[in-house]
């Protein structure tokens, strides 16, 4: 057989076709699915299958190549986000199959978005970028009509002229009749108006794109924040029917290359290469082609496509639902930059770093200094580029002389200690070059992305890596001019595997630095992200196996060219351009020189290194406190508001400084429009039965609160059956001294110890079970507080005076800004438990923007029985139930949780029916057992009739014991060489 190529000539290949017996079916999805997922079940887990989905156009989307003991036999399974609309088809095949018969259970399932939020969040989120670039306000209308309240503000902000907002051109003509009564209307009813109307303002080419979720945490809010700085138009990837988000999954799935599955099942399978079976060293070209093809039709269809200059590619999705790989396939034509928080506080906080990175930069302590860590790398080696000029690749020559020109002194550092203090220190821009991948055990299929992320380094530090001797970088034995210490016995003693968990462990606010890392993998890691959740604004990696030296041309590349004032996008567009493929332009006549170079950007494209030289070091301010000549900047509706009957509030307000709105009953009737305007709301003692019934029957608070707000009752002494959250208050005893039974709550602690003298009425009987005792009366609480959604609420009987009452309301209005502990996540090792078995639950303790929090005191109960936790760091905790913990407890349990940590919200909340233990089945299983070998002795009967093979689960046979355990040592041992593939 001949093959086709690009380039003139054919090769003759040898090869043998297999066919593998299977089965296929099609399933319909429809045109607003979120996900398809597929799986598939059979009878004889030694058999290997294979499980694939192809779209309604042909395309193999994604699969799941056969699978081993590992991953847990029997079972397999795809999911595909976002899938386009029409005939699906599910294919599952036998590998290596013999004569048998295999019971193969497929099963699918098909979750939707809620009918028209994606029109609804890109005409939100393109409104607030339009009001922005217009400096106009935001308000908002239904399909069919201009709500009273929008009617309201329009008119007591003097509106004239209307935008409306509504490229899918959803609205009803009743909606622009209701406009033109106060206003003209000027209708941007169609994406391609849109994209004109605010290009035409900003005079920027960029473009931000997300997706919905439909899970009340969209990321378009931060997506309009990020487009509102570009300049740009907001777009749904989805699109009308997902043929992009379908494509960008295609540009992802992994390619059998690499030895057969059989390695998983002998015992040399802890010493797999993580970059052997599931090689991803080359994507598919063609899908990749296909990808950026598709985004410019798309883009084009929006009237926002550029073909005379790159555009910016502002991607906010996180890695699991949209996978980086689409975003090479953008290079190089776009300039795409990823966004990768999976929730919107922690995208907003993102983009607003890579907004601000230019003044962050330079308030960093280390900002004039890199990191250089070159602990693996090139130095001397001739390579030829994409256009075959020849470059010496010298990594660190290089890289240090590209930096020192621009101004950076350099440190250079391998020992891990050293490289984790280096990047603590919050430096101004990160090399590293060295070993990466997913896990310190394989995993089948590894886990990509969001793998745990590990890398090589020293136990002691040097300048930098090298085979023989400080002086002697390279051996003279290999000649290859790679630096590699893992392959040489003297230097692989002092080789370490750092996880990005420790490298967390010892960093808190890294500054704002840009990152380079030239390894395998680790761009599918956990690493980019958890460095970005500290503070990097740029971080360049590769998802996938990348090659000493065309990765480490490019690594200088990226720091010459970030050196000469390209941003970030710019620079990995034009380094790639040189060194791999370009899909968007891609190369006449001549593939690229490496394909493997599959770089990734996370963070926003447009973030600049600046000189040290020419953007001096500042000292930081508050900007929540800054204020200008009497003005603080970005206030316009006060965030501080309170409800009264005297000048109690307003007299502490005043005398501390803080500038506020305040309420009594004849002027309440605005209180609640401007309530979501508010972080801190706050009812005097005594008066909350004035407002009580109007704040009932608004039914805001609920939402004010979950959706950030600060609400704090002082002084109740009244009937609470008409607050969301239940409490109940009794007027029962009263005195001038309380006893804190939470002394490190930032409500009681910061920035004023509150002192237990202090005047209370009555108790609170009872409060929420999300809440937190704070103080008592000496048996009833009387201050409680809480979290509730991503905001707080307390109340408190008490009624301070004088230097009291002033140290408590600065406190809860500061109480908005400080730290909480949340429960983020619960997994359990088993989903069907039974009496007698062992149960292990893993606890996450994050903070409001999900990073770990350690040294948490937790306590836990199952119903009224007391449970120990165990710490085992980053915030993860453990509760385990052992065999006779579950022995004679049957039914549900609920987990009741309380976690305090000075400085910190403390934690307290009640999982329902969590646990479920059920009945050890004995009789049952006796039975079923008693079947099942009456069967296997059957056969077996029936197999020495006909003279059948027997069948052996293990042989030793002619080896002594002594023989098979020097085996099982030699096959455990880890060799670093062999891990790494070199």
């Amino acid at each position: 057989m001949t093959v086709e190529k690009i380039l003139p000539g054919s090769n003759s290949l040898d090869f043998e076709v297999k066919y593998h017996p299977g089965f296929s079916r099609t399933v319909n999805v429809p045109s607003n699915a979120k996900w398809l997922n597929a799986s598939i079940t059979w009878d004889k887990i030694a058999t290997d299958l294979n499980l694939a989905l192809v779209d309604p156009t042909g395309r193999l989307v994604q699969w799941a190549p056969a699978g081993s003991l590992l991953s847990g036999p029997g079972i397999e399974n795809v999911e595909i986000p976002y899938p386009m609309p029409g005939q699906w088809t599910i294919i599952t095949a036998w590998m290596d199959a013999s004569d048998e018969e295999n019971n193969v259970n497929l099963s699918w399932q098909i979750s939707a978005l809620p009918s028209n939020l994606q029109p609804y969040l890109e005409s939100a989120a393109n409104g607030a970028v339009l009001a922005s670039l217009l400096n106009v306000p935001l308000l908002y209308v239904t399909e069919d009509s201009v709500p009273e309240f929008t009617k309201w503000v329009a008119q007591r902000l003097g509106v004239n002229t209307s935008y409306l907002v509504d490229p899918a051109n959803i609205h009803s003509p009743s909606l622009e009749t209701e406009l033109d009564a106060f206003s003209s209307v000027v209708s941007l009813e169609n994406y391609s108006i849109l994209a004109q109307q605010i290009r035409g303002i900003s005079q920027e080419n960029d473009v931000v794109i997300t997706t919905p979720r439909g899970t009340g945490d969209e990321l378009f809010a931060p997506a309009a924040f990020s487009a509102a700085a570009h300049g740009a138009p907001v777009f749904s990837l989805c699109g009308a029917d997902n043929s992009i988000t379908t494509r960008a999954e295609e540009t992802w799935f992994p390619y059998l290359i690499g030895p057969e599955i059989d390695v998983y099942i002998t015992s040399r399978w802890i010493t797999r290469r993580e970059n052997g079976w599931y090689d991803e060293r080359i994507p598919n070209r063609n899908s990749m082609m296909q990808s950026v093809d598709d985004f410019e039709s798309y883009l084009s269809v929006r009237g926002a496509y550029n073909a005379s200059s790159p555009q910016s590619v502002i991607i906010l999705s996180p890695p699991e639902l949209i996978k980086v790989s689409f975003d090479r396939s953008l290079q190089s034509h776009f300039r795409p930059g990823r966004i990768p928080a999976a929730g919107s506080a922690l995208a907003s906080v993102m983009v607003n770093r890579a907004i601000h990175h230019r003044f962050l930069f330079r308030t960093a302590e280390a900002a004039d200094e890199a990191l250089l860590t070159m602990y693996a790398y090139t130095d001397g080696a001739s390579y030829p580029d994409n256009f075959y000029d020849t470059h010496v690749i010298s990594q660190i020559d290089d890289t240090t002389s590209a930096l020192g020109a621009a101004g950076f002194s350099i440190e250079t550092h391998v020992g891990y200690n050293e490289v984790f203090s280096g990047v603590a220190a919050q430096v101004g821009l990160w090399s590293m070059s060295t070993h990466g991948t997913l896990t310190s055990v394989p995993r089948d299929p590894p886990i990509r992305p969001g793998g745990p992320g590990l890398f090589a380094l020293r136990d002691t530090d040097a300048t930098w890596g090298f085979e023989e001797s400080v002086a002697v970088r390279e051996s003279p034995d290999d000649f290859d001019q790679l630096v590699n210490p893992v392959a040489f016995e003297a230097e692989n003693a002092h080789h370490v595997m750092k996880t990005t968990d420790e490298l967390e462990a010892a960093i808190d606010n890294i500054g704002s630095p840009i990152v380079i890392i030239t390894a395998c993998l680790l761009g599918g890691s956990r690493l980019p992200m958890m460095l970005m959740e500290h503070g990097a604004v740029g971080v360049v990696a590769s998802p996938r196996t990348v090659y000493f030296q065309p990765a480490g041309l490019l690594s200088i590349l990226l720091a010459e060219s970030l050196c000469g004032g390209n941003s970030t996008g710019a620079a990995l567009s034009k380094g790639l351009v040189i060194m791999a493929p370009d899909y968007s332009d891609p190369l006449m006549g001549r593939d690229p020189r490496d394909y493997g170079n599959q770089q990734v950007l996370y963070g926003d494209p447009e973030v600049h290194l600046y000189s040290p030289s020419t953007s001096p070091r500042l000292t930081a301010v508050d900007a929540a406190v800054a204020s200008y000549d009497g003005h603080s900047p970005g206030n316009g509706v006060p965030g501080v508001v309170g409800l009264g009957a005297s000048d109690y509030l307003p007299t502490a307000f005043t005398s501390l400084g803080i500038e506020f709105e305040y309420y009594e009953a004849s002027n309440l009737t605005y209180f609640d429009r401007l309530l979501p305007l508010r972080s801190v709301a706050i009812v005097e003692p005594g008066t909350l039965s004035t407002f009580s019934s109007q704040l009932e029957a608004s039914g805001t608070l609920d939402g004010y609160v979950r959706n950030g707000g600060t609400l704090v009752l002082m002084g109740v002494s009244g009937n609470l059956d008409w607050l969301p959250w239940p409490a109940e208050y009794q007027a029962i005893g009263s005195g001038s001294s309380i006893t804190i039974v939470d002394a490190g709550h930032p409500f009681m602690s910061s920035p004023n110890t509150l002192s237990g003298i202090v005047d209370y009425q009555g108790h609170l009987s009872s409060v929420w079970e999300n809440l937190t005792v704070l103080a008592t009366d000496g048996t009833n609480a009387v201050i409680a507080a809480g979290v509730v959604g991503k905001g707080k609420f307390a109340l408190t009987t008490t009624h301070p005076t004088g230097a009291a009452r002033n140290a408590t309301i600065e406190n809860a209005v500061l109480w908005n800004t400080m730290p909480s502990l949340f429960l983020r996540n619960v997994i359990l090792n088993q989903e069907i438990i039974w009496e007698g078995d062992r149960v292990v639950l893993t606890l996450e303790i994050t903070n409001r923007v999900g990073v770990g929090i350690e040294l948490v005191q937790l306590q836990a109960w199952f119903n009224d029985t007391s449970v120990s936790v165990a710490e085992a760091g980053s915030g993860i905790y453990t509760i385990t139930l052992t065999e006779d913990w579950t022995r004679g407890r049957l039914g549900d349990f609920d987990l009741k949780l309380t976690g305090v940590k000075s400085g910190y919200d403390s934690l307290s909340i009640v999982l329902l029916d969590l646990v479920y233990i059920r009945a050890f089945p004995l009789v049952p299983l006796l039975i079923v057992g008693g079947v099942v070998a009456v069967i296997l002795a059957g056969s077996f009967y029936m197999r020495r009739r006909r003279g059948g093979n027997q069948i052996s689960l293990r042989r030793e046979s002619g080896r002594t014991k002594k023989e098979r355990e020097r085996q099982r040592k030699e096959d455990e041992r880890f060799d670093p060489k062999e891990y790494f593939g070199v």
